[in-house]
């Protein structure tokens, strides 16, 4: 099952979509609020993210100019980036604006990047180790986390994806293996850019499965300049390891070799 979430970074209208200048029609009012409100929260993700940064007194964030530079970032994308980026990992941010800034350069396209994240898994009511959203168990179980979670949170069905792991684990018995992962189950995020074209994304997916990839979540994002950002959260990869970043180094490898076939069609 694939979470697909894709939204255009501008907007087309047609001739018989246009009021008249002398008329305000309902749904012309109702369109404006929900464009201001989307703004508003857009900018209240902007302010989050760039006060963390500051806070952590990460370098990127000390050089001049830029806030407007991360403004221009968040502005260029559609409201649903900021409403669905992970505001506890304002360091991806950085990550994907940096990525959009390497596909400007045909020789990066697309740029990607590759690493292992672990999902939190929610509990059925029958299960024994029920955690509350807000409970020091859960709490716990994130500080054993090795790697952090995707960028734009987990959808339901990958939390179920966990939780059957997880099931999975406690059936095979062998605690001290299991013991890091209980509440995570690693898999791995692949962020690509490049420019916004047709049958990008389908191209993209293909990779993906060619090389023996499950899409288990995916977020597509094209910005008003005319670059897309791609994120796919993904199993399946056969030397998949907790610890082992080697493998995910390998991971990179095999899709830097796949997608130059992509960009080599017209």
């Amino acid at each position: 099952m694939v979470d697909m979430a894709m939204e255009e970074g501008g907007s087309n209208e047609s001739c018989g979509s246009r009021v008249n200048e002398n008329t305000t029609s309902p749904g012309s009012v109702l369109q404006g609020r929900q464009q201001q409100q989307r703004m508003q929260q857009k900018l209240e993700v902007y302010n989050e993210i760039l006060r963390r940064l500051k806070e952590t007194n990460h370098e990127e964030a000390n050089l001049p100019g830029f806030d407007d530079h991360l403004w221009t970032h968040f502005n260029r994308l559609p409201a649903r980036y900021a409403l669905d980026v992970n505001v506890e990992r304002a360091e991806d941010v950085l990550m994907h604006k940096r990525l959009l800034h390497l596909a400007h350069d045909p020789a990066n396209r697309p740029a990607i990047e590759v690493r292992l994240v672990q999902v939190h898994p929610t509990s059925d009511d029958n299960s024994a180790d029920f955690i509350l959203p807000d409970s020091p168990s859960k709490e716990a179980a994130q500080r054993k986390s090795v790697h952090p979670p995707p960028a734009f949170g987990s959808s339901p069905n990958l939390e179920a994806l966990a939780l059957e792991a997880n099931k999975f684990d406690d059936q095979d018995g062998d605690n001290s293996v299991h013991a890091n992962s209980k509440f995570f189950k690693p898999m791995h995020e692949i962020t690509f850019s490049s420019d916004d074209r047709p049958k990008l994304l389908s191209q993209l997916t293909s990779v993906l499965a060619h090389i023996g990839l499950n899409i288990q979540e995916a977020h597509a994002f094209s910005t008003l300049d005319g670059y897309s950002l791609d994120v796919f959260v993904v199993d399946g990869w056969p030397y998949e390891t907790v610890n082992n970043h080697q493998e995910t180094e390998q991971l990179r490898t095999a899709l830097e070799k796949e997608v130059i076939k992509i960009e080599a069609i017209p």
